[in-house]
């Protein structure tokens, strides 16, 4: 099924700068789904610094899948904290569940729910559910392919208070558009990149903007390299938080 795809939970997390979280990039690091019932990986990593200076950090994630020959469902979940000098700077946690029916051999329909939070962008939670609609202008047997989505889904935020702005509670509706683009470079390796729009359509104003990059190698069966570029852009974010947000991850998965 072509339209029909499952991927890998981003990178373990090395290298960062200011993390987010927003509706996850389903198709980085994506193979189409070949084995049928449950399938999913799980990855963790470790940062311990001392002397000069100290650093103690943990990421874990922990997917997920079931492909039935023609429909796919998946759980992703992630959790990342820091602190450098006893000074916590990483604190985020989310959860997302899609289903992906599939309608023909390029269409299917989509629907998703997400929970989240992330200390160090106010956000006390968000929740998010949604449906749509994705196209596949390529066929499977080809080195490039290409997807295009469109739909719309339901936020829901809890800001945390930050001296002198309150706490505060937001909702709204926003549309969510995306293009992905692969490029299989050979059996062992692709580069991805997925373009997000998400325009607020009612009870919010501005828009959000993701994209994601992406580079896997395989180096064993089960084993990848893999590295994710992220740039998450929010035109109207809570009071004391920047707009934009970029992350550099690399690290290694392990699929069973």
């Amino acid at each position: 099924m072509s339209v029909a795809t499952r991927a890998g939970l981003a990178a373990l997390v090395f290298c960062s700068i200011h993390p987010a979280f927003a509706v996850v990039n389903i198709e980085n690091l994506s193979a189409q789904p070949t084995r049928l019932g449950w399938s999913g990986n799980t990855e963790a990593a470790v940062e311990l610094k001392s002397g000069n200076s100290e650093r103690e950090a943990v990421k874990i994630g922990a997917r997920a899948d079931w492909f039935d020959g023609e429909d796919t469902a998946f759980v992703v979940f992630g959790y990342d904290y820091g602190q450098s000098n006893d000074i916590k700077d990483a604190d985020s946690t989310f959860i997302h569940g899609r289903y992906i029916d599939a309608y023909s051999a390029n269409t299917a329909f989509e629907y998703f729910a997400q929970v989240e939070q992330n200390e160090f962008r106010r956000l006390s939670s968000r929740a998010i559910a949604g449906g749509g609609i994705r196209f596949a202008l390529s066929q499977p047997e080809q080195r490039m392919q290409q997807t295009l989505a469109a739909g719309l889904f339901h936020s829901d935020e809890q800001i945390e208070a930050l001296d002198p702005y309150p706490a505060e509670s937001e909702s709204g509706i926003f549309g969510n558009f995306y293009w992905v683009v692969k490029y299989e470079i050979n059996d062992r390796s692709a580069l991805v990149n997925t373009l997000y729009w998400q325009p607020a359509l009612h009870g919010r104003d501005g828009f959000r903007a993701l994209d994601l990059f992406s580079f896997r190698v395989q180096i064993d069966g089960r084993l990848s390299l893999k590295v994710n570029l992220t740039i998450d852009h929010d035109s109207l974010p809570p009071g004391g938080i920047e707009k934009t947000d970029s992350s550099l991850l690399t690290g290694l998965s392990y699929e069973f």
